[in-house]
This record gives structure tokens, sequence and C-alpha cells, in this order.
């Protein structure tokens, strides 16, 4: 994958699409929690904003990898994953930052023998609708999840031995689909772990449209997922994404609720919530009904 793959104790990946109001600050808070540490930052980016070339002049130490504008997530943390050098891997967004122990604390995770390491992840103040709405979508399972062993971690805020990921991954530049490789690392007896000093805050400001074109492009490919590792048939997705919407909504709801302080919050954003749940439930259906054939990896978002 690299010719010298573990030269640093630590690579930090950080996928940049649209976070122009969030990378500095990212970066900021990644370099503080890195202090110390023999630590590498790669920012994989397809923005369609100059925010990454700002960022390379704030941080010269930088390691940047340009890719398509539009380019999905998933895709830009296996390129910044093929040229990592550390150890240990860390994946993170442009719209998370991270609090000062975090790289520590994902370290301290690897080392006591988890081959994957995740925290929480909480909403910033001041996060609009549509931000808050794909925040409780996508990361709601983590706003109170207990420490210690658990069957899956935010890909957005966590860290894996390198070693772990080489053993369960297809291809060096294929794209690094979390949920994917956890399976792989159960199926091989590994342990993931929730750390409680691995905090990562989010926040977005992507329009709406914009945002659910993506979950539609990620709902596709979890349905192809399905489809394909046998979990569902596909006239089971197709059939059942009608319900997806209202499942999520319940769901979300009840983790919510569990949460101190995120009810209003959610109800707020209740519209742009069910309008992106059923962008995934619809990339799902379609996923599932083209299961084998080659999802496209990069996205317009403009």
């Amino acid at each position: 994958m690299n010719p010298n793959p573990s030269s640093r104790e630590l690579s930090v990946i950080v996928g940049s699409l649209d976070a122009a109001g969030s990378l500095r600050e990212c970066l900021t808070a990644l370099a503080a929690s890195c202090e110390g540490i023999d630590a590498e930052i790669l920012v994989a980016d397809a923005s369609a904003d100059e925010s990454v070339h700002e960022a390379r002049a704030a941080f010269p130490e930088l390691r940047v990898l340009s890719l398509p504008t539009g380019t999905l997530v998933p895709a830009l943390w296996g390129a910044g994953l093929r040229e990592a050098r550390g150890r240990v891997v860390a994946f993170t967004i442009g719209q998370c930052v991270v609090e000062r122990g975090w790289a520590r604390a994902l370290l301290d995770g690897i080392r006591s023998g988890a081959a994957g390491v995740g925290g929480r992840l909480d909403v910033r103040h001041g996060t609009k609708a549509t931000g808050r709405a794909t925040f409780y979508l996508r990361y709601s399972a983590w706003l109170s999840m207990p420490d210690g062993p658990v069957q899956e971690i935010a890909g957005d805020n966590a860290a894996y031995d390198h070693e772990s990921l080489r053993a369960v991954r297809d291809a060096s530049a294929a794209p690094f689909w979390e949920v994917e490789s956890h399976a792989r690392l159960r199926a091989l007896g590994r342990t993931l772990v929730v750390h409680p000093a691995a905090t990562a805050w989010f926040t977005d400001d992507t329009a709406l449209g914009v945002m659910a074109a993506r979950r539609f492009a990620h709902g596709r490919h979890s349905g192809s997922f399905r489809v394909r590792s046998g979990i569902r048939t596909r006239w089971q997705m197709v059939l059942g994404a009608p319900l997806v919407p209202l499942v999520l909504l319940a769901r979300v709801g009840r983790r919510v609720l569990r949460a101190r302080g995120h009810v209003q919050g959610f109800v707020t954003s209740l519209g742009a919530f069910l309008v992106l749940a059923c962008a995934w439930a619809a990339g799902e259906a379609v996923g599932g009904l083209t299961a084998g054939e080659d999802m496209r990896e990069a996205l317009r978002s403009t």
C-alpha cells in the first residue's frame, strides 16, 4: 500500500468536502491534539471552494490530496489511506472539531488491543437545521454510546490499527466504507471500542439539496452492500423503502429522548430530517435493485 507504511505513529485523514466554514478550526484542533505525537495530517479534498488552499497556507506541514469536486467522503478517506504512513490511522471530516485529548485517547485504545477505537459525537451550538438533521440521521447512535466494546464506531471519529485495516481491505485505492471493514474485523475476532475521551463536535452548512444527493449516494451503497452480503433480498430493499423514513424517525427520536439537551434541536430540524431520510431510503432501494453494478464514487455537489 505504501513503500514505508509505518514510519509515523499516527496518520490523521481528513475528508474535506465543502467544509469552508469549519476546516480551519478542524485543523487547528487536530494540530493541538497531535502535539507531542509523531503524527501527520492528510487532507483529502474534493471541495468546490478554496478552503483547502487557505488551509495549506495556514498549515504548511499538511499533506493535501486533491480529488475531483464532489467526490464522496469514503473515497476521500480511501485516497488518504493509500498515502498514510502511520502505525495507527485516524479518520475524520472537515466538519468535525476534536477535543485536545482526542489523539492520545485513540492511541491508548489501540494500545489496549482494539483494532478500532471510536468516540462520541455531538452537534455544535448554532448549527443550522440541515446540519442538525444530518447529525441526527448519521450520528445519533453515538450521542450516549457506552464506553468499551461495541459493534460499530462512527468512521468520522475513529482510529484503526493500520495492519488490521490492511487485512480486511480488498484494494489499497478502494474507498473506505467503515461498516464493511467493521464486519470483516469482527469476523476475524477483532474488537471495536468507544473511548470516553475521544469526543468530536459536528457542524455543517451544506445546502439541503446537496446533502440529500449525498445521502442518496450513501444509501445506494448501503442497499447494495446489504444485498451482496445476504442481509436482505433485492425486493425486500425495494418494497421496504417506503417504511424506512418512519423507522429512522422512530429510532432517532428514541435516541434523542435519551440524550440530554437535544429534543428542541431535533424537533426544529424535522423537515430537513425527513427529506434526508427519504433520500437515504430511495438510495437503498436503488442500490438493492442494482446490487453488483459499479457504484459511482464521485458525486457533483453543485
